[in-house]
């Protein structure tokens, strides 16, 4: 089963150089790596995590004609969240809303901080472990920093294409007319307007943000020039 593990895990990409920059897809002309695929799905690990804990289980999802099908439905599922992520990038990117150079590097700072702490590592210990891995830790830096750009960057074309959603004195007190339940005390007594407005506000704010942001979304995805060629399938949408 070992043996098994190991050559399905090499079937998989891990450590294969010549396949990491293969295109599993290409997005308006930009391509997406299998080794960007491998690392947003983690499958390496996660199949070595369920060998160690569930070995039979980790033998049929390998060995399977439904295993298999499983594990291609998760990388596509995955890829597909990947290319959604790109074209919000390409967007932002056309849009000029590249993040400030010091709220950036205040962001990454603070991200390299927190997986310090997380990890419960000193900064020598991060080192020897990337060292480990033949990597370097302002090559990981570097990759943080790209992509808590890419997190900022969206986030700020979230807040322009969701620019134009408000609410309006009339859906609050709809809303809280209509949801009396929510806002009744232990005791049974109604709050008052006045007492759970700014919520209500900010929930039905929060609402068309959201709708308008998938809206936007699901338009992105419909007009982009976008080519699967992850296994045997290629497509375009």
């Amino acid at each position: 089963m070992r043996r098994l593990l190991g050559i399905v895990l090499l079937g998989l990409g891990v450590g294969l150089v010549a396949l990491a920059q293969e295109p599993v897809a290409v997005v308006n002309g930009e391509p997406i790596s299998r080794q960007e695929l491998d690392q947003a799905t983690g499958l390496s690990s996660l199949i070595f995590t369920i060998y160690r804990q569930f070995p039979r289980f980790a033998q049929t999802l390998l060995t399977t004609d439904e295993g298999a099908a499983l594990i291609r439905r998760y990388q596509h599922d995955v890829l597909e969240q990947l290319i959604l992520r790109k074209l919000q990038v390409q967007e932002a990117e056309s849009r000029g809303l590249e993040p400030d150079a010091d709220v950036l590097e205040a962001k990454v700072q603070e991200t390299m901080d927190q997986i310090l702490e997380q990890n419960n590592l000193t900064e020598e210990e991060l080192a020897d472990i990337l060292a480990r891995q033949g990597r370097t830790v302002e090559g990981f830096r570097a990759d943080v920093a790209a992509q808590v750009r890419e997190q900022l960057m969206i986030q700020a074309l979230r807040d322009v294409v969701t620019a134009a959603a408000s609410v309006s004195e009339e859906e609050i007190e709809g809303y809280y007319q209509e949801h009396q339940d929510r806002f009744t005390t232990d005791s049974g007594e109604l709050k008052p307007l006045a007492e759970v407005h700014d919520d209500i506000a900010a929930l039905l704010l929060d609402q068309k943000r959201s709708k308008l942001w998938n809206t936007w979304l699901e338009e992105a995805r419909a007009q982009a020039d976008v080519q699967i060629l992850l296994g045997e399938e290629e497509s375009s949408g």
